[in-house]
């Protein structure tokens, strides 16, 4: 608001103005203090000089919400005063925070107090003269499971490479070539075989069939 400025009061009479001078001045429209030369463009210089001291100056103004902006708060302003870096997006009573430190020093004090214990006792088997530390190479050493794992995944990769392959290599087709002709030797140089031969290939061969049976089911 401006400042408001009282009238000064002449006490003295003001000098006569020539014609010419009057002339121009009503045809002007400057400011003489605090009053123009015209009578309708006179300023009142109370702001509260067109209506009583009561009156709310502002009854005819009308503004819409729709014209006024959102008001944005500063960043300082629209942060919260509660901050915290060890307890963020916690809001904590003191007692809590409180709490909740010394659980984690507890922690780190258990930790530090059995990685101490642990290398006391590791230190106390390597200077055992008869055993040793043998900790270190317990954990190197593979497990029996992951031993059993690796056995049968050998095992069904030769399965599957053996049958793959249709007809067998020359060196084991000779082989089993050779132990046939020995079983066959023996065979025949058997005293059972040399009584009654036919019996015996009777029985050999329905003990062959019903084990194919029992494998296939």
């Amino acid at each position: 608001m401006g400042k408001m400025k009282r009238m000064r009061q002449k006490l003295h009479i003001a000098a006569a103005k020539s014609k010419d001078t009057n002339s121009s001045a009503k045809n002007s429209d400057t400011i003489e203090g605090h009053q123009m030369t015209d009578a309708k463009f006179k300023l009142p210089i109370d702001p509260t000089a067109l209506g009583s001291r009561g009156d709310n100056i502002f009854k005819d103004v009308k503004i819409s919400s729709s014209e006024l902006s959102p008001q944005k708060l500063p960043d300082f302003d629209a942060r919260s005063t509660i901050t915290s870096k060890t307890f963020k997006g916690k809001n904590l009573t003191k007692k809590e925070k409180h709490k909740m430190r010394h659980d984690v020093w507890t922690a780190k004090m258990d930790a530090i107090t059995s990685a101490k214990k642990k290398a006391k006792e590791r230190k106390k088997k390597q200077q055992t003269p008869i055993v040793g530390d043998l900790t270190e190479m317990q954990e190197a050493l593979p497990t029996l499971e992951l031993l059993l794992k690796k056995s049968s995944d050998s095992a069904v990769r030769s399965a599957l490479s053996e049958r793959e392959r249709s007809i067998p290599k020359e060196k084991k087709r000779k082989r089993q070539m050779y132990d046939d002709i020995s079983l066959f030797h023996r065979v025949s140089q058997h005293p059972l075989f040399k009584e009654d031969a036919s019996s015996i290939i009777k029985t050999h061969l329905k003990n062959k069939i019903q084990m194919e049976k029992d494998m296939e089911t």
